[in-house]
């Protein structure tokens, strides 16, 4: 018997077309249920023809958020252990519509990439006790902010493991 159910959920790849704050995976644990991220992986794949963006990089962060989310797609998390059951947490991607409507608040995790095809971060806290705990209260989101050299056919992609 586990003692936790895992998912995993992947934002898919959403277009870096500017050099603001992007959100690309919005977070709504439900009422009653907080969740723990143990292991985020956010990467930068090519386009068509990518032109790379010179001594530039990529920060990506897993925050609070304020505000009342517009646009966006579902996405629905795959379950990795336990009996079959579907996750409390809702989770929007901005892979089929940008997300709106939403400001950064506490931030709980960043890490920032070189700006190129193939850079990537992953931090996997599985069985250590450092998880990134999110609580049932509140919203969440992971962004994306390029420095520079946005709109040159770049995606970037975040995956989360969790557990309820």
């Amino acid at each position: 018997m586990s003692i936790s159910r895992n998912y995993f959920v992947d934002s898919g790849l959403v277009s870096i077309g500017g050099t603001g704050a992007t959100p690309m995976l919005y977070i709504a644990p439900t009422a009653t249920n907080d969740l723990n991220v143990c292991r985020i992986f956010c990467g930068i794949e090519a386009g068509a023809s990518p032109t790379p963006a010179s001594n530039a990089s990529v920060l990506f962060q897993l925050a609070k958020v304020t505000g009342t989310k517009a646009g966006g797609g579902a996405v629905t998390p795959s379950q990795l252990s336990g009996v079959a059951l579907a996750a409390n947490t809702v989770f929007s991607s901005a892979l089929s519509a940008a997300i709106t409507g939403l400001t950064i608040s506490t931030e709980y995790w960043a890490r920032g990439i070189p700006f190129a095809a193939g850079a990537f971060i992953e931090d996997a806290y599985e069985n250590t006790g450092f998880e990134v705990e999110i609580p049932a209260s509140g919203t969440w989101g992971v962004y994306f902010t390029a420095a520079a050299g946005a709109g040159t056919n770049f995606n970037a992609r975040c995956t989360l493991n969790f557990s309820e």
